[in-house]
């Protein structure tokens, strides 16, 4: 049985349970396939306050170090770091602390893959831990490290450094690849994208919309605070087809837990994702899965699989009411969600990713 220590910035706490859900999704199906899986989530050191500014960090501060979660051992050592970008090169410096902990915490279970999550900050701690266990490196690139992160100087550096540590980098989107082919080897570089983990029972399907009807119910598909999902252009959109006649409910998801989002989904018409930048969002797909069609400004992966009249070029309200108009009328057998994201799919490229390399 293969151990895998998943490392991670982001991973579901008990107050914020959509933070990073992906990592345990992920887990979840490695264990699933008989891997030993185990989860380092490293977490800041920030004032009580702070959760106020930034929902992100909810419930940060009142998890305990060591939990099991779904049968996983996970270990929240605690470091200081500064927001994102900001004193890139310090944050980039492996926390001694973080390894000195997590050494003590692993004892004499040898991990055989490291598979880090994100490349800021925690790509020298991944390749410290890596090199100490002698274990194959891996890294998923989900969207901030390839859309801003590789911008910062100190960053792109320190990945161009340690590429030829790295046995295989993983991204979500066919953007990311050619960011990808700048800094690692045509053989390094996977295209694996994280499945849409929602139970059968929960399907819904999709039904041709009643357009004569003119009333919509409309999802914003993320929490509003999130600067990058671009909460004011969903409402400039709203406003644009009332405008044009439409009688409009809406709701938006924010921190609660997985059954309630699922009904959120199946309560829509349609989702509406008006973000600045995305790397694979798994609510399109989860979406369609419970049966609400999907509308998107040009982000991601959205260009690969969306029906094209469903996804604005333009950052527009106008174009975004024109592309939620089209979705309506769309017929029911458009929205599919392609095999690439699909747990079994997806498992056999990670199974494959981890035996090849």
């Amino acid at each position: 049985m293969q151990k895998i220590l998943i490392i991670s910035n982001v991973f579901p706490l008990e107050n914020n349970k959509s933070r990073g859900c992906y990592i345990l999704s992920q887990a979840k199906l490695l264990k699933s396939n008989g891997f030993d899986v185990r989860i380092l989530n490293p977490l800041p050191l920030i004032p009580k306050f702070y959760t106020k500014f930034n929902q992100r960090f909810i419930g940060t501060n009142k998890v305990e170090p060591e939990r099991t979660v779904e049968g996983i051992k996970v270990f929240h050592p605690r470091y200081i770091r500064f927001p994102r970008d900001l004193f890139a090169k310090i944050n980039l410096i492996p926390r001694k602390s973080i390894l000195t902990k997590t050494s003590t915490w692993l004892y004499d279970w040898n991990p055989e893959i490291v598979h880090l999550h994100g490349i800021h900050p925690l790509l020298n701690t991944g390749i410290k831990i890596s090199k100490k266990y002698k274990s194959k490196l891996f890294i998923t690139v989900h969207g901030w490290d390839f859309d801003i992160g590789i911008f910062n100087k100190n960053i792109k550096k320190t990945v161009k450094a340690h590429a030829n540590k790295i046995n295989g980098i993983c991204v979500v989107n066919k953007i990311h690849l050619l960011t990808a082919k700048e800094f690692f080897k045509e053989e390094q570089i996977n295209l694996i994208p994280c499945h849409f983990d929602i139970e059968k029972k929960n399907m819904k399907n999709i039904n041709n919309f009643d357009y004569d009807a003119n009333k919509i119910k409309i999802l914003f598909p993320a929490d509003p605070s999130r600067k990058e999902k671009n909460y004011k252009l969903f409402n400039q959109t709203i406003r644009e087809l009332r405008k044009r006649g439409w009688a409009i409910e809406t709701k938006h998801l924010e921190n609660i837990s997985r059954e309630k989002i699922i009904e959120k989904f199946h309560w829509a018409d349609l989702i509406l994702l008006t973000s600045d930048r995305e790397g694979g969002p798994l609510v399109t797909k989860e979406a369609i899965f419970c049966g609400a069609r999907v509308v998107s400004t040009s982000v991601g992966d959205t260009m690969e699989w969306l029906p094209s009249n469903s996804i604005s070029l333009e950052k527009k309200p106008s174009s975004l009411a024109t592309c939620v108009e089209n979705a309506l009328k769309n017929e029911y057998d458009v929205w599919k969600i392609p095999k690439k994201y699909k747990k079994e799919d997806v498992l056999k490229k990670l199974v494959e990713l981890y035996h090849i390399n």
